[in-house]
């Protein structure tokens, strides 16, 4: 913990977070940090303008001298209202944002997802390595948007209680003289606030979608069952025993035939080979082009197999 108080270090942890995250996480932040400017530009009209323009308003409604004639009253309310304003400017946006953050936070979730299942869907296996960048775009900005909104609703919090108690005093101090039926000191304080709070909506979706994720992208442990004795097998029969292959066929329109089974691009021949290479160490990798392949594509398909570690044998047709 003490080395990230290197801005070296701190700089490459951000960069390493911001990476496992996705773009995503930069949205969210680049949210956040809108958020909290405008939070801070309320804290600080909370602490400073707030007091000098209430003062204002008492200032110019005690340079009235009538206060008891209907002009006055409505001169009073506009005050009031315009108190009322100040202190309102900017918070229907930072609301805005905070609803706002756990959305953008399940958008990540579901390009994580999308990411998840595409490489299940190359490799044809439930590749834990192959999954992790996936599950940290599923995750991170989840986290990330809850964790922005939660400290928004504390300070929206804090700062309409401010408001109310803003809006309260300068009303207290516009006195109105006795006599006039034209309302009370409280007029414009009847309606209520609206509370900041979070959308548990769009949360509940987060956590059903997490939990389908993570069902379907599990891998089951095997069972255990009691220990038979087996006969031994024939060491000649093991050594003659041809080992496994996994044929990559360039075909003359670009793609590329798995076992001439499925089709897959070029560009995913690496994840294939290193799914195929982890669950038989002792395969060879035999790479097939059609006599009217392109050689380009030939020699993408050889690169990313040598990418995964194998040097693949080549069975080249002549035209």
């Amino acid at each position: 913990m003490l080395e990230l108080l290197n801005p070296v270090n701190a700089w490459s942890a951000i960069r390493g977070f911001l990476e496992a995250g996705g773009p995503v996480v930069f949205v969210l932040l680049c949210s956040t940090a809108l958020m909290w400017v405008l939070i801070s530009e309320r804290i600080l009209y909370v602490l400073f303008s707030g007091p000098r323009l209430r003062d204002a308003q008492v200032a110019r409604w005690k340079s009235l001298d009538n206060h008891v004639s209907w002009e006055s009253h409505m001169f009073r309310e506009r005050l009031i209202s315009e108190a009322r304003v100040e202190s309102e400017r900017y918070m229907g946006v930072i609301r805005a944002l905070i609803l706002i953050t756990p959305l953008l936070g399940l958008l990540g979730t579901v390009t994580g997802m999308i990411e998840v299942f595409q490489v299940i869907t190359d490799t044809g296996s439930s590749n834990a390595r192959l999954m992790a960048s996936g599950i940290s775009k599923a995750t991170i900005p989840t986290m990330t948007g809850l964790a922005v909104s939660l400290t928004g609703v504390f300070a929206m919090s804090f700062l309409d209680r401010r408001n109310e108690i803003a809006v309260a005093d300068v009303s207290n101090r516009l006195e109105l003289d006795a006599g006039m039926g034209f309302g009370t000191g409280r007029r414009l304080l009847t309606d209520e606030a609206d509370e900041a709070e979070v959308n548990i909506t769009p949360l509940l979706d987060i956590v059903f979608i997490l939990l389908i994720f993570f069902i379907v992208t599990s891998t089951f442990l095997d069972e255990e069952g009691i220990e038979i004795a087996t006969p031994q097998e024939n060491e000649q029969e093991e050594l003659t025993r041809p080992p496994p292959t996994l044929v990559l066929s360039v075909r003359n329109d670009g793609f590329v035939m798995v076992n001439n089974v499925r089709m897959i691009d070029p560009r995913s021949v690496k994840p294939v080979v290193e799914a195929f290479t982890a669950e038989e160490p002792r395969g060879v990798v035999l790479l097939n082009a059609a006599p009217d392949a392109e050689i380009d594509v030939t020699v993408m398909v050889l690169d990313q197999a040598r990418q995964a570690g194998v040097d693949p044998a080549l069975a080249i047709q002549g035209r």
